[in-house]
């Protein structure tokens, strides 16, 4: 393993331990968090012909990117938790069909990634602050097991580097399950907790 990719796994599991941990509580910089994430596994995928160290600047800067974004649509947070949320279904679908059966191409995972963000935008809201905690919990859990990735890519390897091919194998599924699980339960009784002590 390379110091770049040391970095690249570093960055995103702190990302992804963050929102796990923290995302229904400081939703506002988990949604920055998110976007941070999202922009920099996404530009680090894209760009898989330039030379790592080009990779890790122009993934850092796009990340920074999507985090602002994300920050500043908190506005409209519950829409954005639901398209996140619908997007780490698609990817949870992408990563079952490839355990189970053929890998799944390019055209069908972009299909099932828009038919979840969109879906999940429009119908996240219906279900309220539950779709903050599902949400955060399945974007955590997805950056982390894609740090661990990176890190011990022996194990965690689906079928390629793509991060929608990231689940596809019953190892990954299960820690990415286990985290999703943890982050989830720990933040509902957080949430609980509060109100208790507010009450």
């Amino acid at each position: 393993m390379s110091g770049t990719e040391f970095l690249w796994g570093l960055v995103v599991i702190a990302a992804g331990v963050f929102i796990c941990v923290y995302g229904l509580m400081l939703f506002k910089f988990a949604l920055a968090a998110m976007g941070f994430g999202a922009g920099f596994v996404g530009a680090w995928w894209l760009l898989s012909s330039q030379s790592d160290s080009m990779r890790l600047l122009i993934s850092l800067v796009a990340g920074a990117i999507g985090a602002f974004v994300l920050f500043s649509l908190v506005r409209f947070g519950v829409y954005v938790a639901g398209a996140i949320l619908g997007l780490v279904i698609a990817l949870v679908a992408g990563g079952l069909i490839t355990i189970i059966g053929p890998n799944v191409n390019d055209t069908v995972m972009i299909i099932l990634a828009g038919a979840g963000l969109i879906g999940g935008g429009v119908f996240g809201q219906r279900i309220g602050q539950l779709v903050v905690l599902l949400a955060t919990a399945g974007m955590g859990a997805f950056l982390v097991v894609d740090g661990l990735r990176v890190w011990f890519d022996t194990k965690l390897s689906g079928a390629g580097d793509d991060p929608h091919t990231l689940l596809g194998n019953s190892f990954a599924m299960m820690l990415f399950v286990t985290i999703f699980a943890i982050s989830a339960l720990s933040q509902y009784n957080a949430r609980g907790l509060m109100r208790r002590v507010v009450n």
